[in-house]
């Protein structure tokens, strides 16, 4: 997502800039920035100034008379007032700093960033760490401690402990402002907000894990999965080996959402709540659960419950089959059929010209035992409790949920 080195941040789409910027250094730039003295410069920030130096570098700028590219015009200003002329701003109103030469801006820490940095800013390490969208940040105190973390680094290959001890994890958002079944009771309608739509069910259960002491990082994320080789992503992506059990959320955003909870051995069990038609408590098959469909539609859902639901270990090889045929179709409304074989809500229809693509996210759970102590100690659970964390979750929730 973002490598910090000091207090600058570094993005994967303000890298070209960086590192077209370090050129502009080497090519004296920076000097005619104060080579007038009608013209003013300012930049709301060091990354305005960075880009603005790559800009000048590519329209090989010389100052003095010459325009400047249109890209930074705007900030190339006629001096008002008590402004002085032949200076370069960086910043706004009260934390602006201004300076009057060369040499006070060659003190800067984006002006150290640029030169020290020279080696790395256009590296293929350090771009595949700043497209990594697993981890929140990466973080380096100096770029010294860049220079010795990425050397001998091939990118695309397993992280080596020198990279991993900068590397900041990516964790769930906390839910316990909104659902604490230690400290709150809940409404009837609140309760349904958690546990009875497939958005709602994903975040609450893998956010209450995290919120339980799980340690849940974020491992893998791929969005947009689609056709034949998004279903072998998915595959992949859903029976790759972790080290412990983990959680896999699965979306399309247009028409549902789901949690594959996997465990080390490789089983899986599927965890859902489905808008306008049952909660994640009736597909756990728990007593205080609330279901809304009826007849027919009701018979098929309890048949595929019994399959894919209740907390059992569901057929995955049928299921990411399934999935994929589903992925293969060029539009949502003509993926009726491939839906209706998802154990889901089968008798959906769609009127969608979207793609039935999936976006996962892949969350491992560092600490499990940790989730089921809180809630054996609490006796939501039973002491021989050794089933799904989600299912766990559950329970907890059916405990809280309003008479």
């Amino acid at each position: 997502m973002t490598v910090k080195v000091g207090s600058l941040v570094y993005r994967a789409r303000n890298l070209p800039q960086h590192a077209a910027a370090v050129g502009a250094v080497s090519a004296g730039i920076p000097p005619l920035l104060f080579g007038s003295s009608t013209k003013l410069w300012k930049f709301v920030d060091a990354d305005a100034l960075v880009k603005a130096l790559a800009v000048l570098q590519q329209a090989n700028w010389t100052g003095g008379s010459a325009v400047p590219p249109n890209a930074v015009a705007l900030n190339y200003t006629v001096p008002s007032g008590v402004e002085k002329a032949g200076t370069v701003r960086i910043g706004r109103g009260q934390a602006a700093i201004e300076y009057s030469s060369l040499l006070d801006l060659q003190q800067t820490e984006v002006y150290q960033a640029l030169v020290q940095g020279a080696a790395w800013l256009g590296s293929p390490g350090f771009a595949a760490l700043a497209a990594d969208t697993v981890a929140e940040r990466w973080r380096f105190a100096t770029w010294g401690e860049v220079d010795t973390a990425l050397q001998g680094w091939v990118p695309g290959t397993p992280y080596p402990q020198q990279l991993t001890t900068h590397r900041v994890a990516r964790h769930p958002e906390s839910v316990l402002t909104w659902y604490d079944p230690v400290n709150m009771k809940f409404a009837g309608s609140e309760f349904r907000n958690f546990f009875g739509a497939c958005g709602s069910t994903a975040k609450y259960l893998i956010g209450r894990v995290q919120d339980l002491g799980g340690q849940v990082e974020l491992v893998a994320e791929e969005s947009g999965l689609y056709g034949t080789d998004g279903a072998a992503t998915l595959t992949q992506l859903v029976q790759a080996d972790y080290p412990g059990p983990v959680l896999i959320n699965v979306v399309n955003h247009a028409i549902h959402e789901f949690v594959l909870e996997r465990a080390t051995d490789g089983t899986a069990a599927l965890f859902q709540g489905y808008l306008g038609a049952y909660d994640a408590l009736w597909w756990a098959e728990l007593k205080r659960a609330e279901v809304t469909v009826s007849g027919n539609e009701l018979s098929t859902l309890q048949n595929l419950r019994t399959t894919y639901g209740g907390g059992r270990a569901v057929p995955l090889p049928t299921l990411l089959t399934n999935l994929g045929t589903f992925m293969k179709v060029d539009q949502l409304r003509n993926a009726g059929i491939a839906w209706r074989a998802l154990p889901f809500l089968p008798q959906q229809h769609f009127n969608d010209d979207g793609l039935p693509s999936f976006d996962v996210k892949v969350w491992q759970v560092t600490q499990p035992q940790a989730v089921l102590n809180a809630l054996r100690g609490r006796q939501v659970i039973d002491q021989q409790f050794t089933s799904w964390l989600s299912l766990a979750v559950l329970k907890e929730a059916e405990n809280a949920a309003p008479q």
